[in-house]
């Protein structure tokens, strides 16, 4: 009967061992995910953030802008922040973004819902979901400088 017992305590411990360490490691990554959160940028604008708004909606010439090519999937409330993020980014022209989420209808109207922006934004609907998506020629571009 005593033999049981000890037998059994080996098991305990190492389960209890298990246990610590998953928790370690679920500790660590909600850490982790809360940093990275906090890189995200704001939903709250500051007022810099509007005064370089209206510096760079004073116009600038194709030639000294660049155009942003992103695609998205499935991440239509993250492409909403980056957007807003990069209507204060200096010397861009405009944004096309690669729509992948085929099916889905594109976010154009909620992005114009949002407000006036000074960049346009075009959201490019595609019939595939392919990597390859964002390297076609838009007729759209209209800078030298892609990025």
């Amino acid at each position: 009967m005593r033999c049981f017992h000890i037998c059994k305590l080996p098991g305990r411990v190492m389960g209890i061992r298990v246990l610590r360490f998953s928790l370690v490691v679920i500790l660590v990554l909600l850490l982790v995910a809360g940093a990275l959160t906090a890189l995200l940028p704001s939903v709250k604008e500051d007022k810099m953030l509007m005064l370089r708004r209206e510096i760079k909606s004073q116009g600038k010439s194709t030639m000294d802008s660049f155009t942003l090519i992103m695609q998205t999937y499935n991440r239509t409330d993250l492409l909403l922040k980056l957007l807003n993020h990069y209507q204060a980014v200096p010397n861009l022209h405009k944004v096309i973004v690669v729509w992948n989420n085929i099916g889905e209808k594109v976010p154009d109207e909620l992005w114009n819902s949002l407000g006036p922006h000074p960049i346009p934004v075009i959201f490019k609907q595609q019939t595939a979901n392919r990597m390859r998506n964002r390297l076609q020629v838009f007729p759209e571009l209209e800078t030298n400088a892609i990025s």
